[in-house]
């Protein structure tokens, strides 16, 4: 269940919303102002939670990929 985050077109804000599906995103209203005007904006990983693909520095180790990549997660054991 992927969290999305909008923006409204018609008062520039930005929300976060859970959608379960297609039909949730097709139906998505600004919580502000009611506009269906809403686009989906492109989130990055890496910003909130401290790590990306560079590694996950201070958890020992890099990320190793998880079921990708073979490794063991997140580079813990």
């Amino acid at each position: 269940m992927p969290i999305y985050e909008f923006v409204c077109k018609d008062c520039r804000t930005t929300f976060e919303a859970l959608c379960f599906s297609r039909q949730d995103l097709d139906e998505m209203r600004c919580p502000r102002c009611g506009s269906r005007k809403v686009s989906k904006l492109l989130s990055t990983f890496s910003s909130r939670t401290g790590f990306g693909l560079g590694g996950a520095r201070g958890f020992g180790g890099g990320f190793s990929g998880g079921s990708c990549g073979g490794g063991s997660g997140f580079g813990f054991g």
